[in-house]
C-alpha cells in the first residue's frame, strides 16, 4: 500500500510504502476500537434506560409501604376511637366523678428507660404515628381493666340486672330445656326461651351492654347479641330486621330488633337466650316475669 505525502518545502510527493501486513494490522486496531466503541455505547445506553425502570419499582415499592402504613395508622385511630367511647361509657355506667376518673388522661406509670426504648433509628413519620397509636391503646386497655374491676365490686348479681323481659307484647310458647322439635317431631335441646307475638314486636334490650353481634347466623336467622359483662351475654333472635349494629352502646329497654320469623322459624316469635360464659342457661331464672298461657 503506497501513501501519497505532500511538501511544501521541498514542493513534490513523497511516496511512502506500507508492508501488507502493517496495513492489515493498522485496519484490525481500528476495528477492534470501532466494536469496543460500539459495545460501550450499548452498555451506557441500557444503563441509563435501566436506571429509570429501577427507580420507578423503588418508587412503586415505597408507595405500595406507604400506603399499608397509612392503612395501618387509620385502623389504630379507629379502635382508639371506640376504646375512647367505651371507656367513657363504662365510667358513667360505674357514676365516677372525672375527678375520680379521667378516661382522656394517661394513667400514672414509670420506671427505669431502657436501651431499647431509646432507640429510634429511621422511623419514618407513619411509623412513629404507629408506636403512638399501639402505645395510647396500651394505655387504655389499662384504664379499661381498672373501669372493668370497678364496675364488678359495684354491679349486682346477673339474677339482677337481668331481671327484665325482652318484649311487652306476646306469650311464652316454649321454655328452656328438651322439647319436642316444630320441624322434626323428635325430641331436641332448646336453648332458651320463645316469646310469640305479632310480626313487628318490639325487642328490647334486658340491660346494658355493647352489642358484639348484628346479623345473620345459621338457624337463628336476624340476631343480635349483646355483651353485658362479667361474662353474660344476651341473645335476640329471628328478628324480622335490627336497629343496631355491631359495636354500639346500647341502655336497659333500648329498642334493639323487631319481632319476626327469620331463619329456623315456624312463625313471629323472639327467640331469647342467656349465656354464661358462652354456655346458655335458663333465663327464666334471669327475666322478672314470664307469662305463659
Amino acid at each position: 500500500m503506497n501513501i501519497i505525502l505532500l511538501s511544501r518545502k521541498r514542493g513534490r510527493p513523497v511516496t511512502v510504502q506500507l508492508p501488507p501486513r502493517l496495513v492489515a494490522a493498522a485496519l484490525g486496531v481500528f476495528a477492534l476500537l470501532f466494536v469496543a466503541m460500539g459495545v460501550g455505547g450499548v452498555y451506557l445506553a441500557s444503563h441509563y434506560l435501566s436506571a429509570p425502570s429501577a427507580n420507578v419499582a423503588k418508587t412503586n415499592a415505597a408507595d405500595d409501604q406507604l400506603r399499608a402504613l397509612s392503612a395501618r395508622t387509620a385502623e389504630l385511630q379507629a379502635r382508639l376511637l371506640r376504646l375512647d367511647a367505651l371507656g367513657e361509657y363504662l365510667a358513667e355506667s360505674a357514676n365516677l366523678k372525672s375527678d375520680e376518673f379521667d378516661f382522656t388522661k394517661k394513667p400514672p406509670m414509670g420506671g427505669p428507660l431502657t436501651d431499647e426504648l431509646t432507640v429510634l433509628g429511621d422511623k419514618t413519620s407513619l411509623e412513629m404515628r404507629l408506636d403512638e397509636l399501639a402505645g395510647e391503646i396500651d394505655y387504655k386497655e389499662i384504664q379499661l381493666d381498672a373501669l372493668g374491676s370497678q364496675l364488678s365490686s359495684q354491679r349486682k348479681a346477673p339474677s339482677a340486672y337481668l331481671a327484665n323481659m325482652p318484649v311487652r307484647r306476646g306469650y311464652v310458647t316454649s321454655r328452656y330445656g328438651y322439647r319436642t322439635d316444630p320441624f322434626t317431631g323428635r325430641t331436641a335441646f332448646h336453648g332458651g326461651i320463645d316469646f310469640a307475638g305479632p310480626e313487628g314486636t318490639d325487642v328490647f334490650a334486658v340491660a346494658p351492654g355493647i352489642v358484639t353481634f348484628a346479623g345473620i347466623r345459621s338457624g337463628y336467622g336476624n340476631v343480635v347479641e349483646i355483651n353485658h359483662g362479667d361474662n353474660m351475654t344476651t341473645r335476640y333472635a329471628h328478628a324480622r330486621n335490627l336497629v343496631v349494629k355491631a359495636g354500639d352502646m346500647v341502655a336497659k329497654d333500648q329498642l334493639v330488633a323487631y319481632m319476626g320469623s327469620t331463619g329456623r322459624s315456624s312463625g313471629p316469635h323472639l327467640h331469647y337466650e342467656v349465656m354464661r360464659n358462652g354456655t346458655q342457661v335458663d333465663p327464666s331464672g334471669y327475666i322478672a316475669h314470664v307469662a305463659h298461657r
